[in-house]
Formats: C-alpha cells, sequence, structure tokens
C-alpha cells in the first residue's frame, strides 16, 4: 500500500508520526547516546511538515505501521 503524508513528528530513530505512527523499515536503539543520535539522523532526514511518500508493507507486533519512506515529488496538495 502506498500512502503520501506530512510529517509531524520524530519519535526516535526509526519511528516518525505521518498522521499516524510509522515504523521505519529500519532498526535503531531505543535507549542510550546511540538513540538520541538516531534520533537527530532521523530528524534532520525527515523534518516536520515535509511531504513523504510511504509504502507500507506491514505492521509490527505493537500495531505500528512497518514503511519505506521517500520524498513527495508530486505537485498535489493534501488536505489538511
Amino acid at each position: 500500500m502506498n500512502v503520501r503524508g506530512v510529517i509531524v513528528r520524530v519519535i526516535d530513530g526509526d519511528t516518525i508520526w505521518v498522521r499516524v505512527r510509522v515504523r521505519l523499515r529500519t532498526s535503531a536503539p531505543d535507549h542510550g547516546v546511540e538513540a538520541l543520535r538516531a534520533t537527530a539522523i532521523t530528524k534532520r532526514r525527515f523534518p516536520r511538515g515535509r511531504r513523504v511518500q510511504l509504502s507500507i508493507g506491514a505492521t509490527d507486533q505493537f500495531g505500528r505501521f512497518i514503511a519505506d519512506i521517500l520524498p513527495d515529488t508530486s505537485q498535489t496538495e493534501l488536505p489538511d
């Protein structure tokens, strides 16, 4: 399933909010200095308000969507 959306918030190095919480198809530490570093990298790559294209493949054990994410290059406006 492909979905377009807008980045709302980066939770940590491998989880972001795009209208719904989405788990990236990658893994990052959840605690400690490396977790802070991973979160900072993800925030730089996917800043709040960026339009993105998600390719959702499954859900994890917590019910989060697991997705690949790319910048949305279309010119179509998204609803608020």
